[in-house]
């Protein structure tokens, strides 16, 4: 055990100096195999005796999306210490130094509620951010937070949102699907290959997150009214809950938010408003959830043609993590992504999880594992099932068109122009 621990120690001679800390916890360790009769009483009196923080392994994880953020710190076994909330964290929308100092700001606070001294950084922090899917900009972060604030970690390890989520509640590999204010999905299969589908923003994509849902719920009003195209359903609730939303009186008092003062979260905001015209009945809004249902599958479909049979053929079929507040309307979603699922006959067998606990648990894995500090990881308290498929549970399902392929024109829908004024 003595000679691993050498030769451990003899990598990390290459890449940094010394830890004292390290060194002394070596020590002890030697001490206590060379005298057995103490070991009963040392390792109680060692603990009582440690300092809150230098000499303990203190692990950081971020959780960034693009509304908010949430921190946690963990010790070297493992246990949560403490949980900061923070404001969003995505460096393409308020620049890398901004990012940086946002997330310095977010471990200090933690640190000060663990009385760690300013001077006195984490050990290592992992950042699993929205956005952060580019390597040279993911550098570039870890290299302005390192040189900008020097005392808030020592090191970091950087990854998209969507890997901090599926880190958190499953060991061997599965999907990832994020429907918050965009939306964005990864598959990791047991040999460690990704793959991703989506994730490109809301000028790209964002298919059935938060914003694309309010957004297309606009341009069904848009459209409506000039008669360009005819909403499939009445817009006799959406409309009068846009001009309460945005607190305009006509169109035209909407263009600011999507122009001169544009704020993708705000828009986003909007979709809540959809969320409760369906606790309502209302056609349309209903309508736009099972799109949002449909498209979301969509991105299920594509990731398991790559994804290994061992994931597939597992208990319970491909496992899927959902994240973000748009999965809390998941009722009004479920008959537009079975549809699409079951007629598609790609997938025979999914689970739909959600996470019991914050994907920054993830982040802190993935920064645990950096510097080899292993702790026992407690994935299966971190899900609950939510929804399970079976193909042969399914035997009769309407066919449900793609939403880029509905294309309700006056001569296709006959219904009467209510409330499109």
């Amino acid at each position: 055990m003595v000679g691993k621990k050498k030769s451990k120690k003899v990598k990390k001679e290459e890449k940094k100096t010394v830890d004292e800390y390290q060194l002394r916890r070596d020590l002890r360790e030697q001490a206590k195999m060379t005298k057995p009769t103490d070991v009963a009483q040392e390792p109680t009196t060692t603990m009582k005796e440690e300092p809150q923080f230098s000499e303990d392994i203190r692990i950081g994880g971020v959780e960034g999306g693009g509304t908010h953020s949430t921190l946690v710190i963990l010790d070297g076994k493992g246990a949560l210490l403490t949980e900061v909330k923070g404001p969003h964290t995505n460096h393409w929308a308020i620049g890398i130094d901004e990012t940086a100092a946002r997330l310095s700001a977010m471990i200090e606070k933690g640190k000060q509620d663990l009385g760690i001294p300013e001077s006195v950084p984490l050990d290592c922090v992992g950042l699993c951010l929205s956005g952060c899917e580019e390597e040279t900009t993911n550098d570039q972060l870890v290299k302005t937070l390192l040189e900008n604030y020097p005392n808030s970690a020592k090191d970091y390890v950087i990854s998209s949102d969507t890997l901090g989520s599926l880190r958190t509640g499953l060991e061997s590999g599965g999907i990832v699907l994020i429907a918050g204010t965009g939306s964005n999905a990864l598959l990791i299969n047991p040999d460690g290959r990704t793959h991703g589908c989506g994730g490109w923003g809301h000028m790209m994509g964002d298919e059935g997150g938060a914003y694309w849902i309010a957004h297309r719920a606009c341009k069904y009003v848009f459209d409506d009214i000039d008669g360009f195209i005819e909403a499939p359903e009445p817009i006799s609730y959406v409309w009068p809950a846009m001009r309460s939303y945005f607190n305009v009186t006509d169109r035209n008092g909407i263009l600011p938010y999507l122009y001169a003062n544009f704020d993708k979260s705000i828009i986003a905001g909007f979709a809540k408003e959809i969320a409760v015209g369906c606790e309502k009945g209302d056609p349309l809004c209903l309508k736009i959830f099972e799109e949002a249902g449909c498209v979301l599958a969509k991105h299920i479909i594509t990731l398991s043609k790559k994804a290994h049979n061992d994931l597939k053929l597992a208990h319970g079929g491909l496992k899927i993590i959902c994240v973000g507040s748009v999965w809390q309307s998941w009722k009004f979603m479920e008959n537009g992504f079975v549809d699409k699922i079951h007629n598609s006959r790609i997938v025979d067998e999914l689970s739909l999880l959600r996470l019991t606990t914050t994907s920054a648990l993830g982040a802190c894995y993935l920064a645990a594992e950096k510097i080899d500090c292993p702790f026992v990881k407690p994935y299966d308290e971190n899900v609950e099932v939510f929804f399970h498929y079976k193909r042969d549970h399914y035997p009769e399902v309407r066919t449900v068109e793609h939403p880029a392929e509905l294309n309700h024109t006056a001569a296709d829908n006959v219904r009467a122009n209510e409330g499109s004024t």
